[in-house]
């Protein structure tokens, strides 16, 4: 099943530095209430410059219901530019609000791509309303950042100086106790997990949610840069069935491997010399990773099984 791609946000056009889009592509001071940035710094390998990244307002991406391509944000020259030499360096995202009540976004490394609506990685400490303050307060001290749709490579160093990788009082990292960032490479896939957090109390902290994941693929030829919200559907694989069983006139096969959301349709046929393979009973929606079809009328001698998700 082919999964649509919702196109979020176009970059600005850039030549030889400077800026051939409208005025709103052109480098900002301030952060942007809950605009998404990804930060990329080179700190041990003596990067000269932060690549810093504007993937849009949350509320564009989070709870979408398809994957959602940030690709055309995202520039390879200015990821090379501060890699330099080095094998690897630090990414990650982060966003901020000081409404009421005030929100907070932050990356933390997940493992692999999985299940959409499950997390790969550990939620960071719950938060109070101050906590979140703070955190805003950190991110507000970000220098040179672009618009919607933007990315710039900042002179000053401030991700680096103000995220990550800096442990210390007046820093996002030193005062939340959460690292955003995670190592990224040439020829490297990063998954990181989004965690959300909105408290306006200042007597009992709120757990972090888990949103959805960001996918850096740096492996072709064209990079990829998507988002995939917790309601989007998994991958669609191939099930394998782990066992088949009789019992009278039904025949119970069960599957591995599958995705949740997606249907599984059991299929037979009498003989495999022609084959010719005809649906049996309706498709069954995977709740998680094993499925189960049925056959309630097979009464012939002999039958072949097999399951195809959709």
């Amino acid at each position: 099943m082919k999964k649509s791609i919702k196109h979020l946000i176009t970059a600005a056009i850039l030549v030889g530095g400077a800026c051939l889009a409208s005025p709103s592509a052109f480098a900002q001071v301030s952060l942007i209430s809950d605009d998404l940035y990804m930060g990329f710094e080179n700190q041990l390998g003596g990067g000269t410059a932060d690549y810093v990244i504007n993937l849009g307002p949350a509320s564009g991406i989070v709870g979408s219901s398809t994957v959602v391509n940030l690709s055309s944000s995202f520039s390879l020259s200015n990821f090379k530019s501060v890699l330099g030499t080095s094998s690897s360096m630090f990414g990650g995202v982060v966003a901020a609000s000081n409404g009421n009540p005030p929100n907070l976004y932050v990356t933390q490394l997940r493992s692999g791509a999985g299940i959409p609506s499950a997390p790969g990685s550990v939620s960071p400490a719950s938060f109070y309303k101050g906590d979140i303050l703070l955190g805003y307060s950190d991110l507000s001290q970000l220098a040179n950042l672009p618009a919607a749709g933007a990315g710039v490579l900042d002179n000053s160093k401030s991700w680096e100086n103000y995220v990550e990788p800096n442990i210390a009082a007046g820093t996002f990292y030193g005062d939340m106790g959460i690292n955003p960032d995670s190592a990224v490479g040439t020829n490297t896939v990063l998954y990181e997990d989004l965690w959300y957090v909105s408290n306006n109390s200042t007597t009992t902290k709120k757990p972090f949610t888990y949103v959805g994941y960001i996918t850096l693929d740096l492996t072709g030829l064209n990079p990829s840069l998507t988002f995939t919200p917790t309601n989007a559907p998994a991958s669609l694989t191939s099930p394998v069935i782990v066992s088949v069983s009789k019992s009278g006139s039904t025949v119970t096969v069960v599957s591995s491997n599958a995705a949740p959301t997606h249907l599984y349709q059991l299929q037979s046929t009498s003989g495999l010399n022609p084959v010719s393979w005809g649906n049996v009973g309706s498709a069954v929606t995977a709740s998680g990773t094993l499925v189960t079809n049925m056959d309630t009328s097979a009464t012939a001698t002999k039958q072949f099984y097999r399951v195809q998700g959709q």
